[in-house]
């Protein structure tokens, strides 16, 4: 049975105009007494319900990870949606576990770091977790989910909060009725009268006060009348990682110091710029940089890659969204031509050190097509190094990408300009005046020049003398015109043993 991501017909939906005041919801539920769930929260993108969401603590909301969207705000304290007396927060950081797969939704799971902390009232309070790691959800016990998501598939949402009783079932039998690929230690599986439909994921399930569950997926298009389980993750085999992250936001003055950091470097986020461009560079000659790969997301450039094997295109972890697509065999990706060879994501592989920002190392990530490129003249593989070597500085490489131009305006055409490497000791030096850079990266282009890399195509390859050895990573600020510290990319020799096991074990 295919997966069907709660969150996706909720977008394509809100593009449509369709309206979402009437009063249906949770599947064969009722409506909540007035604010007796006060952790729950309406997670929002440009004014309309698209997922459900929990407090945990007075700044961080946990949710599913697939419902992520750029410029998400959260709404706390309501219970009617068309009411105007709940509060509206944005969401300053995004903390999606680096293990997501949205193709099986193992670790659907995500924090959101608000822009601001929210105080208790009586309509307003977080809800306890679990605190033991891959505590048992027993089965044969009655919980209960809440939201405001639709009803039926055919539905609209709903404007008052729901909710309605579920019963647990053994995750074994789950496992049997879903079949594989499932991961048994990290859900709890729930089949009964009641269920949650589309609108409703990321909710919390509530056992004796305390969520131990996610909501994540349901049989699709069958939110009603499901012949298999419905599936939530298990929160408390994230607890090692739930805890780094609210770790970090202990006592005032760290919360203060990471928030403003965030503004400073939005490029660190994931609601920053995701990236760099080509700055000052050239029109790229024909039948050259055949390996070149646009990673777009709703048929619009989002980041550059690059192809290494017939299936699989490399590219920046801080490039990933649920839905992405890869365009190859054009140095031109103009949305307007109905001739542009696009393939869907079949697998998305991030590396499992990569944690929530460049800023933190290990950007690099491997996107497995829906199936095997037919290479020829316009479709070619780049050469990646086979094991680790160290880039020497001076070495004049190139740099491409499609997007801005000295900061402005989206291109369409594939720009090259060539850098020059930068000593990996200056290059620390310098940043080490605004943070220390991660391990395994390398430095070229900007600094004292005017060629280099600047917002929206992080992700594409540097490539010196023939090979690739780095991925377009992060610059200063945002700072393109042109910055006074080296662009920061990937050192792919790094990861080739990585690389390589994620290409043997998909094959």
């Amino acid at each position: 049975m295919a997966l069907f991501p709660l969150a996706l017909l909720t977008c394509l939906l809100s593009q449509i105009g369709h309206c979402a005041y009437v009063n249906m919801g949770i599947v064969n539920g009722s409506v909540v007494k007035a604010h007796s769930r006060p952790y729950m929260v309406s997670i929002q993108n440009k004014g309309k319900h698209t997922c459900g969401g929990f407090l945990v603590s007075e700044n961080i909301v946990m949710t599913a990870a697939h419902c992520w969207k750029p410029e998400m705000t959260i709404v706390a304290g309501a219970h009617d949606l068309k009411e105007d007396r709940s509060i509206h927060t944005e969401v300053k950081l995004y903390h999606i576990h680096p293990k997501y797969n949205s193709e099986t939704k193992f670790n659907d799971i995500m924090l959101l770091q608000l822009n601001k902390p929210i105080k208790k009232t009586k309509d307003i309070s977080w809800i306890t977790i679990p605190k033991k790691q891959n505590q048992d959800v027993k089965a044969n016990q009655v919980c209960s989910i809440a939201g405001w998501g639709k009803q039926s598939d055919n539905g609209r949402s709903s404007d008052q909060l729901m909710e309605v009783n579920v019963n647990v079932i053994k995750t074994k039998d789950c496992k049997k009725q879903w079949g594989e690929p499932f991961s048994v230690s990290s859900v709890v599986c729930s089949k009964s009268r009641g269920g949650f439909c589309e609108g409703d994921s990321g909710g919390p399930l509530v056992c004796k006060d305390t969520a131990v569950g996610i909501v994540s997926f349901y049989e699709d298009g069958k939110c009603k009348t499901p012949q298999l389980p419905y599936v939530y993750t298990k929160i408390s085999k994230y607890l090692p990682w739930i805890n780094r992250i609210l770790g970090r936001m202990d006592g005032r003055m760290k919360t203060v110091h990471i928030l403003l950091l965030a503004a400073a470097f939005s490029i660190f986020t994931f609601n920053g710029t995701h990236g760099e461009e080509i700055i000052n560079g050239k029109k790229a000659k024909k039948n050259s940089l055949q390996y070149m790969a646009s990673v777009q997301y709703k048929d619009m450039h989002r980041c550059g890659g690059f192809l290494i094997n017939p299936s699989y295109v490399l590219t920046a972890a801080h490039c990933y969204i649920s839905g992405l697509s890869v365009v190859l065999g054009t140095h031109n990706i103009d949305p307007k031509r109905n001739d542009l060879r696009r393939y869907t994501v079949k697998s998305v592989h991030i590396h499992p050190f990569y944690k929530e920002s460049p800023r933190n190392g290990v950007d690099i990530m491997l996107l497995k097509l829906s199936k095997k490129i037919n290479l020829n003249e316009k479709v070619k593989i780049a050469k990646i190094p086979n094991k680790r070597q160290q880039v020497k500085p001076n070495i004049k490489c190139q740099v491409a990408g499609w997007g801005k131009t000295e900061t402005r305006e989206n291109m369409t055409d594939l720009l090259v300009a060539d850098v020059s490497t930068i000593n990996i000791a200056v290059c620390k030096k310098e940043w080490a005046k605004v943070f220390p850079l991660p391990h395994d990266v390398l430095c070229a282009g900007a600094y004292k020049t005017k060629s280099g890399a600047c917002q929206g195509d992080s992700g594409g390859p540097l490539v010196c003398k023939g090979v690739a050895v780095g991925i377009v990573s992060f610059n200063f600020k945002g700072n393109c015109t042109y910055p006074n510290l080296p662009n920061v990319y990937t050192t792919i020799s790094a990861y080739t043993d990585w690389i390589n096991k994620v290409i043997k074990g998909d094959t």
